[in-house]
């Protein structure tokens, strides 16, 4: 109960602010990690979701279009009828399959980018200046076939797993570093306001003044991800926050940090 309250008045009492200031580190730490935890779990678990049906399309695509093939000896033999032709919506790229012979990397001057694939090698045009070829002579030693691109594609979705995993790692780590920084943002409220607030005070507040923020950071990247002021609003609410919970200590001393357990 104890981090919800905290949390509860972090967002709406800032009176409470004078008694964050106050708090022992351990507790401060406590409290940004498992705000992490409750508010990035989410975020995560919907990424990995995405992830998680992107790649099941991906998989379902694959099967659908693409063509039986065998790449063996550093040769790739391809079944149907050449060329195959898979064009971009816009048809300004494409990737192009012959293994017959009968056509070559000259079909990519119809496109702005693309791929052909012959026998023995396969050409990457980047655009109208830069091609590059990638000979299979060098996977000699390897057998593929279409039903192995299948395997491979599906033991990349327990990848979803580790997207929380090292996600939270990450979530922790830029908290962190948003924290020391917008720390030095209370600092300069304190000194204009007259609060006596030291950096160690600040770092403690600048914590609980995150929680509306990061709430709203959550939400944004779960619920409308590609919205591009989600970033600005973050920080204005959390310089907002940070003003007034400046402004609320101002009325009673703050303990210096010597005085308080660790």
């Amino acid at each position: 109960m104890g981090f919800f309250k905290d949390m509860s008045d972090s967002a709406i009492n800032f009176s409470r602010y004078r008694y964050f200031a106050n708090l022992p580190w351990k507790r401060v730490i406590t409290y940004l990690l498992l705000m992490v935890l409750v508010l990035g779990i989410p975020v995560l678990l919907s990424i990995a979701y995405d992830f998680q049906r992107d790649m099941t399309k991906v998989i379902e695509q694959f099967n659908k279009n693409a063509p039986d093939f065998v790449l063996k000896n550093g040769e790739l033999t391809v079944a149907g009828e050449m060329p195959l032709v898979y064009e971009s919506g816009n048809q300004d790229s494409a990737i192009i399959i012959d293994t017959s012979g009968e056509t070559d990397s000259s079909v990519l001057d119809d496109y702005e980018q693309g791929f052909f694939i012959e026998k023995t090698k396969l050409v990457f045009k980047r655009d109208s200046l830069e091609t590059q070829e990638y000979h299979f002579s060098a996977l000699k030693e390897l057998e593929l076939e279409k039903a192995d691109v299948v395997d491979i594609l599906s033991y990349l979705r327990p990848i979803s797993a580790m997207i929380v995993f090292f996600g939270l790692i990450y979530f922790i780590f830029a908290k962190l570093c948003t924290v020391s920084i917008l720390s030095l943002v209370t600092l300069l409220f304190s000194g204009i306001q007259n609060c006596g607030l030291n950096y160690g005070q600040s770092f403690k507040i600048t914590v609980y003044a995150m929680t509306i923020p990061t709430l709203f950071q959550s939400l944004q990247n779960i619920i409308a991800p590609g919205f591009i002021y989600g970033w600005s609003i973050y920080y204005s609410i959390a310089v907002i926050y940070l003003l007034f919970a400046v402004r609320s200590t101002k009325s009673k001393p703050v303990a210096s940090d010597e005085d308080l357990l660790v």
